[in-house]
């Protein structure tokens, strides 16, 4: 079982067991599971613009005690476990759902909203007819797979395919009340957002990544030996646990904490920088806390960074990065778009970097993002997941993945970028590997 799989499992475990605890840990479990549904059900409705009965019924699987009240108006939500452990999350435009965590909700929205620039949507260009060197029949049936559900107890509940080829969409489908404008959760994939993010600073020679992270904190400790590459390659040597089947440093930022990043800062030193890769969403976040730092005094510059640097230029309208309280970006999760959005970002890095011409990302950006991470075995490279033990899966192939199963899948040496999104609570249900394999086989 991969590092990935056991946080996963463990996320779906956490709340089923929580309450049974003793006073103190059964309530800290109840706080961490209202959080998660308070927020989960903001975003699906105000960002995703879903309706809150197919929420509740299938983004809630994990939490499926907690009681939810929205409120249209303020445009917030708030849930309970039972009756206690009220949890509340807001919306603003741009900036989709903020939990309200240490800080009042007065003072997160006296931040404001963030007026995203006018991206002119750039669409996608659907393929006319379906290249000759790729078996139709066999890539539609690979499609139709994903949707099929054979056992209701073991749910699988695809929402969008997205496929492109050489850069044109060849193949896409939806679920039951998605379409093609709604915008999905890439949780995890996030981290690979964030990795661009990182790339445009480098391009701007305004971070080197080989150099001690720009932390002052950090400086005058242990952790003054730990450089931006090794918190890219999740090998920092930090004592952070990503574990989801209790209470952990991983579900306090998530779900207790005003600012993600911020606490993930103060992880003390385990081990020596590359001695040991171990997966960490707050390593994420302090990469985010690297980025705003570049932008003191100029929060709205650092808001509007990823926009005007990345998904204006691709034409990644539907993108909505979520801040926590602090309006730090919590870039290791929360970040929507629709499939088609998905799939532009990563035709981006399917072409080095380059898109109408324009250098987007710097040189060799993509190849180090795609090289394997020493001790990952063979499973990472910079913010980006690999599969290099599967010698049947394409060994060129780098991925964004999050939970519930979602995947942006680049194959340079198909010309592939294959987007699946969905909500699979178990993600062996899907099975995902044998997914690609099966497109990228219909490729002669």
């Amino acid at each position: 079982m991969t590092a990935r799989k056991k946080v996963v499992y463990g996320f779906l475990s956490f709340f089923g067991i929580g309450l049974s605890y003793g006073s103190y840990q059964g309530l800290e479990y109840a706080n961490i599971a209202s959080s998660y549904a308070a927020k989960t059900v903001c975003s699906c409705i105000f960002v995703s613009g879903r309706e809150a009965k197919s929420v509740i019924a299938e983004d809630l699987h994990a939490v499926r005690f907690a009681s939810v009240q929205i409120d249209e108006a303020s445009q917030s939500v708030t849930a309970n476990i039972k009756g206690f452990a009220e949890a509340k999350a807001i919306f603003r435009k741009g900036l989709g759902c903020t939990l309200v965590n240490e800080l009042s909700e007065d003072s997160i929205r006296h931040q404001g909203i963030l007026e995203l620039p006018d991206t002119l949507r750039e669409n996608i260009i659907l393929a006319q007819k379906m290249p000759a060197n790729i078996d139709s029949a066999a890539l539609w049936k690979a499609v139709e797979n994903t949707f099929v559900e054979n056992d209701t107890a073991n749910i699988i509940r695809t929402r969008a395919v997205v496929i492109l080829y050489k850069g044109e969409l060849i193949a896409e489908k939806y679920g039951q009340s998605i379409t093609p404008a709604t915008p999905l959760l890439g949780w995890s994939m996030t981290k690979s957002v964030t990795n661009a993010m990182i790339g445009l600073l480098v391009k701007d020679e305004k971070l080197d990544i080989y150099k001690p992270a720009p932390i002052e904190q950090w400086q005058e400790n242990a952790r003054r030996d730990i450089t931006t590459d090794h918190l890219l390659r999740m090998s920092s040597g930090l004592d952070f646990e990503e574990n989801y089947g209790q209470p952990s440093d991983a579900t306090k930022m998530f779900f207790r904490k005003k600012g993600a990043g911020e606490y993930a800062l103060r992880s003390k030193v385990k081990v020596s920088p590359d001695q040991e890769w171990y997966y960490s969403s707050g390593t994420t976040n302090i990469l985010q806390e690297i980025i705003q730092r570049k932008f003191i005094g100029r929060q709205k510059d650092y808001l509007l960074f990823p926009h005007t640097r990345l998904f204006q230029k691709i034409g990644m309208k539907s993108a909505i990065m979520e801040v926590d309280a602090t309006g730090t970006y919590v870039g290791s999760s929360f970040m929507y778009a629709t499939g088609r959005d998905w799939a532009k970002f990563g035709q981006l890095y399917l072409q080095d970097g380059i898109w109408n011409g324009e250098r987007i990302l710097p040189e060799g950006w993509v190849k180090y993002s795609a090289t394997e991470t020493p001790k990952s075995d063979g499973m990472y490279g910079a913010q980006f997941w690999l599969e290099h033990k599967d010698k049947s899966f394409p060994q060129d192939a780098f991925m964004a993945l999050g939970f519930e199963g979602q995947s942006v899948t680049i194959i340079p040496s198909k010309q592939l970028v294959i987007v699946r999104l969905g909500c699979t609570p178990n993600e062996d249900n899907f099975k995902r590997n044998q997914f690609i394999k099966d497109i990228a086989a219909t490729v002669k």
